[in-house]
């Protein structure tokens, strides 16, 4: 797993599968400024990109509109990769509502998520 947060811009860029970052990918928009990377066709965990990282770890509830436009089928496939780990260490997805919330970890337990 490999972690880039660009303070200026606040970015956060999460690989958990650096083998298949160079692979063919789909990109999921969850909501403006979250984007989910799968691997096409094993469907596997990539990228998860958060823009505006800090600012959306702030909000209380963040409504997940891309969630709620994907396809019933889209859903299915990334229910699993959502509500697990490694991606609940950084947001929270409730998929009957689409609403959650992008968590904030302190430097200590982003490094143990890395290890």
């Amino acid at each position: 797993m490999f972690i880039s947060y660009d303070s200026e811009g606040d970015l956060l860029e999460v690989i958990f599968d650096e083998s298949l970052h160079q692979a063919e990918q789909m990109a999921y928009e969850l909501r403006d400024g979250i984007l989910i990377y799968v691997s096409v066709p094993s469907h596997k965990l990539v990228q998860l990109t958060l823009v505006s990282y800090r600012a959306l770890a702030q909000i209380p509830v963040v409504q997940f509109e891309g969630w709620k436009k994907l396809t019933a089928a889209a859903k299915k496939k990334l229910l699993p990769i959502l509500t697990s780990s490694p991606v609940v260490n950084f947001l929270r997805l409730d998929p009957k509502t689409g609403r959650g919330h992008v968590t904030y970890p302190a430097t200590p337990e982003i490094f143990a998520i890395a290890a």
